[in-house]
């Protein structure tokens, strides 16, 4: 296979330090993975590859897309986009597999109160992730869903109102007894 046959798309994200790249075919089985530093992606190939690139604060995968969230003022997304880009498509092309699967947390036995949460989660997920981001439950107690924002909506300056007009407001309708959701 030769690299023009791997077609990537780069997209803006809402948040000034995110680039959403859009690959021609899936490159994560399975759940969304988070790499924070070249020590989290010691297990996985291409992670590696684009935290040696310099500038990579944080990779987020899922399906057939990676959002790159590069460290605040070190490079211009101009100049830094082609040569991520360029690393993923000679990656695909190399045959090496791409993220490995991390480990959930996921118990299976949460109560009925967690549930409808993990449910309106998963409702709104799809919606985020066309940001490039995802949203993660992290925990529930007195009335306070904590949450992990990945990729894009790490650090976006629109994810508080994701989080209160969004998340918060349809878990209130569902939930009366949420007082507040905030991000972890």
């Amino acid at each position: 296979m030769t690299s023009q046959n791997v077609y990537i798309t780069a997209n803006p994200t809402p948040n000034p330090e995110s680039l959403k790249f859009i690959i021609d075919r899936p490159i994560v089985d399975g759940d969304p993975v988070t790499y924070h530093s070249p020590t989290d992606a010691q297990s996985s190939p291409l992670a590696k590859k684009l935290f040696a690139l310099g500038h990579v604060a944080q990779i987020f995968a899922f399906q057939n897309f990676v959002t790159i969230t590069k460290t605040p003022g070190t490079i211009v997304w101009q100049e830094f986009a082609r040569e991520v880009g360029t690393t993923i498509r000679e990656h695909i092309n190399s045959g090496e597999p791409h993220f490995q699967p991390q480990e959930s947390a996921d118990t299976g036995n949460d109560d009925a109160t967690v549930r409808t949460i993990k449910q309106v989660l998963d409702e709104i997920r799809p919606a985020v992730a066309l940001d490039g981001g995802n949203i993660v439950f992290a925990g529930y107690a007195d009335g306070i869903v904590q949450v992990f924002m990945q990729g894009s909506c790490s650090g976006c300056p629109s994810s508080t109102v994701t989080l209160k007009a969004g998340i918060e407001t349809r878990l209130r309708e569902l939930l009366p007894e949420i007082r507040e959701v905030v991000a972890i």
